[in-house]
């Protein structure tokens, strides 16, 4: 059984981020801050904020930048079980810093390209509809979507290395205009209400088809759980940001809205019906 352990996002101005989240979204005060990043939840579980670091570096040749800023992590049971299968099969993985992170955990590419931590759960992992420690927060991860150009293989991945097993998308019966073909969507549930990761294949005329402002397809997102999506809708229509209101389109019993962070971070926030 795995979780989702953290999303971290890149911010060209953390101050306007943290007033974001904790104010627009309402995930409350960060749980703790620094001159470079800002953290909401608890430990290293949650949401993280950060600036990120302007550092280029030339090795043989080829120039390389920093790209720890934007990451999934995920809770695993057994660490160091997933790095052997990232060796067996040739992915290359580093391990993550002292201070990254609570607990051991290590960094890896997914076929295409998105950055992942995994970590070593430090507590017994269970299909909860809620996790078990975001009950006291009052909002939560409710899925990280990561686009994919093949999403098969990077479905595939996920299964080999984390052990996840793809699930069945739970679609309303009047869902909106796009395709849950498993070669253009796919789930890999944790519990019900089409929680945990959704790998999608971009789709350019998505927002169109639907009447959104945003296209959630296209670079990935996270999405928050909330007590009152509507709550949120109105802070930021107040201070004239930009809102898709998709109703319950894409997942049953699930309405949900889409933003943009300061920074152009696709953000959806959610409520269970």
């Amino acid at each position: 059984m795995w979780a989702l352990h953290r999303v971290s996002l890149a911010t060209h101005d953390l101050e306007a981020a943290r007033y974001f989240f904790e104010t627009h979204i309402g995930l409350g005060p960060p749980s703790s801050r620094d001159d470079n990043s800002v953290c909401f939840g608890q430990g290293s579980r949650g949401l993280r904020i950060e600036r990120p670091r302007g550092t280029l570096i030339n090795q043989s040749g080829k120039i390389y930048g920093q790209t720890s800023a934007h990451y999934l992590a995920l809770d695993v049971p057994d660490l160091p079980a997933v790095a052997r299968r990232l060796t067996q099969h040739g992915y290359s993985y580093c391990d993550a810093p002292q201070g990254d992170f609570e607990v051991a955990a290590l960094y890896t590419f997914d076929p295409a390209h998105n950055l992942v931590a995994f970590c070593q759960a430090s507590t017994t992992l269970s299909e909860d509809d809620i996790q078990p420690w975001e009950k006291e927060w009052g909002w939560g991860l409710h899925h990280v979507n990561l686009q994919a150009g093949d999403v098969r293989k990077v479905v595939d991945f996920f299964c080999l290395i984390a052990e996840c097993h793809e699930g069945q998308w739970q679609a309303p019966s009047k869902k909106g205009d796009f395709s849950i073909d498993p070669e253009a969507l796919s789930i890999l549930p944790l519990g019900s209400l089409n929680r945990g990761l959704h790998i999608i294949r971009p789709d350019a005329g998505f927002a169109h088809r639907n009447n959104f402002a945003h296209n959630p397809s296209i670079g990935g997102h996270p999405a928050f759980w909330v007590k009152d999506v509507l709550a949120v809708a109105e802070r930021l229509q107040q201070d004239d940001v930009s809102v898709t209101d998709a109703g319950m389109y894409a997942m049953a019993d699930m309405h949900q809205i889409y933003v943009l962070d300061p920074t152009a971070n696709m953000i959806e926030v959610n409520q269970f019906l």
